[in-house]
């Protein structure tokens, strides 16, 4: 966390602090939630980081808050039709339960011959969880079941969803041909997935749901729908379309989340790719010769990942040379750096515990994700939350974080609930019409991560979550990680690929989601088109070329005291004389501006910016080199999808 944003966060916990009764804020400290605000109920309202959420008469939202803005145009609604006519329910509401780590409100109503339940339950990340039950005095005929979530059109340009199992069981890797991060569609339609997140570049709101069983929609393909209207753009979930006989308590489980999920905070000075002797061994070209270890420190590097090398155990809590460990953590404790390990959420078949953990843990069928191989010879089968082996890779973990002092996990896709149809633990379901389906355990996916968060926690001192979901935004267990990885999806993509800008807008940036995240550059959105894109979108990588340079900048520069300005804002700090040049940057309350000027082309060309204000000098921020300016322009030489970054002093200095 930058100093100015440090400062900024404990001023806010203090008021929060000094906002609500000293007991609301005493916590466990194994608590997932030590480091989060209390929830804080009053009337109707139930506050949250940075957010308000309203209960409506039926104990669904009347209106979400978020940075500032309203989210949802009206309330949200569920429309039920038994035996041809509408419900219409009278019924009453209260909080029944009120807890520093949860708020739970309960609503009864009825409406002719049925009966609604709809339970409650909001956390301090914002997660808002309801469980909805219909049971009818007799048989009935439920017409429809639908659930209405009407959003703020102002906030909702942007639109996300979980990618699709195409060729369930046999899932495949993501096709750029079939975006789920992007521009939100006039109109929209889509099977059953779990996650659907829409809104803008500040703020958003997530609807998730672990399964479709029992649904019966008009069609298969349409699920799921958005559609605008006057005032709303309309998320409509399509549980019942086809009649059905009610004859049993009907039941299904959502949630909501609203996000940013934490205030804006630095990008983590996290750095992957660490080995075994990178303290002792010499970079190549170092003058002085320094040290692997050494070098990322200069750059400014905080925690450093190690990938596979320190177990054979893919993913698995199990070291395999624990004395070359314990030296590579000391000599990182020694730089004032931390050591990330690399988890995988999977048994691998050469695991002692593989025979005895693979029926109950697996996610069935085996082949339907990825299935790693490395060396030595092992096949790695994903593991579901659901099974008994997430506590034993959860007290593996701990272990680590006692024994060796290590200070942060990598997690390769285990935030992420994947599909799994594992029915010994509960999870997937046989449909009549189409056989095995496979359901998403987010909740146990969901209560795994608040444990690795609790045993952070618990170490007293600077830790990481880095959770690496490419193409996979999902906020309820998203909330406990510390960074987010995205875009290696693309690295299949076709040489000449570019994916639309609302793609890092919508999926890259981290300012929507509240968690900061750093893009993957990998091939064929690396070189100079991935310096340009984190330059442009305020998400400094190192996994991209120029990540730590924006470190350096950002400091220099403070942009921590200093407001950020975007190319798609109203008024930016500077404009192109050629549509395919973009401006970002930051603007400091003393005159001072820092920009990022980006080339979305592949051609090279001469640029003529005109600046918004007055300044007195103009240098290339990373070179030094100073720049003229001419009634308020200046002239740049951009290369192929490059960028320059444009320092500028206030005339009032």
């Amino acid at each position: 966390m930058r100093a100015g944003a440090r400062i900024r966060f404990l001023v806010r916990m203090m008021l929060l602090a000094m906002s609500v009764p000293t007991c609301a804020m005493a916590y466990n400290t194994s608590s997932p939630w030590k480091a989060w605000p209390a929830v804080k109920v009053t009337g109707r309202d139930a506050s949250i980081w940075g957010r308000t959420y309203r209960v409506g008469d039926l104990g669904f939202p009347a209106q979400i808050t978020s940075a500032g803005g309203n989210l949802l145009a009206e309330s949200v609604r569920l429309e039920v039709a038994a035996g041809g006519q509408a419900a219409t329910w009278s019924g009453s509401g209260h909080w029944a339960k009120v807890e520093p780590s949860s708020a739970r409100y309960s609503y009864r109503g009825r409406a002719a011959e049925m009966a609604l339940k709809v339970d409650g339950l909001i956390e301090p990340d914002g997660m808002w969880r309801f469980d909805v039950e219909l049971t009818p005095s007799r048989p009935l005929t439920l017409d429809h079941l639908r659930l209405v979530i009407p959003i703020n059109r102002r906030y909702a340009n942007l639109m996300h969803w979980y990618p699709l199992p195409r060729n369930w069981p046999q899932v495949t890797f993501f096709d750029h041909k079939f975006p789920n991060s992007g521009a939100r569609p006039r109109s929209w339609k889509s099977p059953f997935t779990p996650f659907i997140w829409i809104g803008d570049e500040e703020r958003g709101i997530e609807w998730f749901c672990e399964s479709d069983e029992g649904w019966r929609p008009s069609s298969l393909k349409s699920a799921l729908t958005l559609a605008e209207t006057p005032r709303a753009v309309e998320f409509v979930v399509h549980i019942v379309e086809r009649p059905m006989k009610l004859d049993k308590p009907y039941r299904i489980t959502f949630g909501l989340q609203a996000g940013p999920v934490k205030p804006k905070q630095d990008s983590p000075r996290y750095a992957h790719w660490g080995t075994y002797g990178m303290e002792t061994e010499i970079r190549p070209g170092t003058v002085p010769p320094v040290t692997q270890l050494d070098y990322l420190r200069e750059l400014g590097v905080r925690f450093v990942g190690m990938h596979e090398e320190w177990t054979d155990f893919q993913g698995m809590p199990r070291v395999t040379q624990p004395e070359k460990l314990r030296q590579l953590v000391e000599a990182a404790h020694e730089r004032g750096m931390g050591l990330v390990l690399y988890h995988l959420m999977a048994i691998p078949d050469i695991a002692p515990e593989f025979v005895s953990m693979a029926e109950d843990s697996l996610c069935e069928p085996r082949t339907a994700n990825y299935v790693h191989s490395r060396q030595p010879p092992q096949h790695d089968y994903p593991a579901c939350h659901r099974g008994e082996y997430s506590a034993l890779w959860t007290k593996g973990i701990t272990k680590l974080f006692e024994e060796y002092g290590i200070d942060g996990l990598y997690l390769d896709g285990a935030a992420c609930p994947i599909p799994c149809a594992n029915l010994r633990h509960g999870c997937g379901y046989t449909d009549e019409e189409h056989g095995l389906r496979p359901t998403y355990p987010i909740f146990a996916t969901r209560e795994a991560m608040k444990r690795l968060k609790a045993i952070c926690d618990l170490r007293g001192k600077p830790t990481l979550i880095v959770a690496h979901m490419s193409s996979m935004i999902t906020l309820p267990t998203l909330s406990f990680a510390d960074v987010l990885l995205t875009g290696e999806q693309y690295w299949k993509s076709p040489a000449d690929f570019r994916p639309p800008l609302e793609f890092f807008r919508a999926e890259c940036m981290g300012h929507n989601h509240g968690i900061p995240t750093h893009f993957i550059g990998y091939s064929p959105l690396g070189g100079e088109y991935a310096r340009t894109m984190i330059g442009l979108h305020d998400a400094p990588s190192p996994w991209c070329p120029g990540g730590t340079d924006m470190w350096r900048l950002y400091t220099e520069f403070d942009a921590d005291g200093a407001q950020w300005v975007p190319y798609w804002s109203e008024k930016p700090l500077a404009s192109a004389n050629v549509p395919d040049v973009l401006v970002s940057g930051f603007a400091h309350p003393d005159g001072r501006a820092l920009l990022a000027v980006g080339g979305v082309s592949a051609s090279s060309r001469k640029v003529t910016l005109t600046l918004r204000g007055k300044f007195r000098s103009a240098k290339d921020a990373l070179t030094g080199d100073a720049l003229e300016i001419a009634d308020g322009r200046i002239e740049l030489k951009l290369g192929p999808e490059s960028l320059r970054w444009v320092r500028l002093e206030s005339s009032a200095r």
